[in-house]
């Protein structure tokens, strides 16, 4: 059974996505998609609007056949840590034949050329971007800046310059360009790169737009301010749907004030060198930081006055994110040095003893059982991994309502004993 494979998170599972699944299936010729999802928070550094498991559940009614999740210590970081967990995931399998990406610009030669560029980084393209940090620009602007330099002065050719110079602007582009780099450097040359055009994006739910496509953006915002969900109804699979409504019904939408002061709190209380030790905690922003903290007096406050040319609104959501689940700067950066996952986590899966067959067939642990899970706890990073999804689990439960359904909150045991959605 060959699989085309899916970098995603499904904050939630809307027809866009749908309909990247079935055109990843028809240009690929793959039996099946395999799903690789982030967990309960997203990679911008917010709460999901629904757990991991339900979103997982959502894409299998929408067509995708496995999901498996990206462990938390990297779906919560920049685009380039996320990228190269995601695509050690993908290259774990042996029947992953293709992996497909959403883009803006639709160019998977344009995409490649450029990621072979930034393989080889030349220096007077480092050049150019230290001259740009220097001068207060974010390192994504600084970036994007060089890279159009280089072009201008011409450094460097490509056979779509036009569609390059731009190609850094959006943020698929970027994911994409990333997932290709780790790609290549892979050696995995089996795996065939491909990118569907993502239709044009309306981040204003009342755009009432063509084709019933929406973004999760204007999804999320719509009931986040409404707080009904029969007015994003048609966005979304009929199936999918069901379930998303039923998650939101049982449990609720995660309590943003309660995430908020749990935020304040960390940074009102910390010292400046216990957040260093946090990824991405740099150039003295861990000071600002609890400056800022104790300086507003709401949640929102606090993060417009840390943002900076320098540091995005979604880069210090990250950094609260890994703050409060002790995210350690030395573990994430692990990732460079490891071939593999340590074990791989899988979220639902079609009702086909196939499928389930064929995943196994991967280089790592695959988590399913509760031996499984014993067996990964025995690796150490695998028990970094494991422990830090205990934090995340718990501190996502602490933004339901779990009392509506009665259940119990997430613990350590959820990783393995939580059953398998099949479908």
């Amino acid at each position: 059974m060959k699989f085309c494979a899916i970098i995603c998170e499904y904050n939630p599972f809307h027809n866009g996505h749908k309909y990247h699944i079935e055109q990843s299936l028809k240009q690929s010729g793959c039996d099946g998609v395999l799903c690789i999802m982030g967990g309960n928070f997203s990679q911008r550094g917010e709460p999901a609007i629904v757990e991991k498991y339900s979103r997982a559940a959502m894409a299998i009614a929408g067509g995708a056949t496995a999901v498996v999740q990206i462990p938390t210590y990297f779906c919560t970081a920049n685009a380039e840590i996320f990228a190269q967990a995601a695509i050690k995931i993908a290259t774990s399998f042996k029947n992953v034949t293709h992996i497909s990406f959403g883009s803006e610009c639709g160019d998977i030669r344009s995409l490649t050329e450029l990621a072979k560029f930034l393989n080889k980084e030349p220096e007077f393209y480092k050049s150019r971007i230290r001259r740009n940090l220097n001068d207060g620009y974010s390192l994504g602007r600084a970036k994007t800046h060089a890279l159009q330099e280089c072009i201008n002065e011409g450094f460097v050719k490509f056979t779509r310059p036009e569609v390059v110079s731009n190609i850094l602007n959006s943020p698929n582009n970027i994911l994409s360009v990333e997932y290709l780099r780790v790609l290549l450097k892979s050696g995995r040359n089996d795996i065939t790169p491909i990118t569907v055009k993502r239709i044009e994006n309306y981040d204003d739910i009342e755009d009432l737009d063509v084709d019933n496509l929406t973004s999760a953006t204007a999804i999320r915002a719509s009931v986040y301010t409404s707080k009904r969900i029969w007015n994003i109804r048609k966005f979304i699979p009929t199936e999918s749907f069901k379930i998303f409504a039923k998650s939101l019904q049982t449990i609720g939408l995660p309590d943003l004030e309660t995430w908020g002061n749990l935020a304040l709190y960390r940074f009102r209380t910390a010292s400046p060198n216990e957040l260093k030790q946090h990824y991405d905690v740099c150039e003295g922003i861990e000071n600002k930081m609890i400056t800022c903290a104790r300086e507003n007096v709401d949640f929102k406050g606090f993060i417009d006055s840390c943002v900076s040319r320098r540091f995005t609104q979604a880069r210090i959501q990250r950094i609260i994110v890994d703050c409060l689940l002790s995210i350690k700067s030395e573990f994430v950066k692990h990732i460079y040095e490891i071939d593999r996952m340590p074990y791989i986590k899988v979220l639902a899966v079609k009702q086909d003893k196939e499928i389930l067959s064929s995943l196994n067939d991967c280089n790592t642990v695959l988590v399913t059982r509760k031996q499984d899970a014993m067996q990964a706890l025995k690796d150490p990073f695998g028990k970094i991994l494991m422990y830090a999804e205990d934090k995340a689990n718990n501190l996502y439960s602490l933004l339901l309502d779990i009392t509506k359904d009665q259940q119990k909150p997430f613990s350590i045991s959820d990783i393995y004993t939580k059953p398998l959605f099949i479908r």
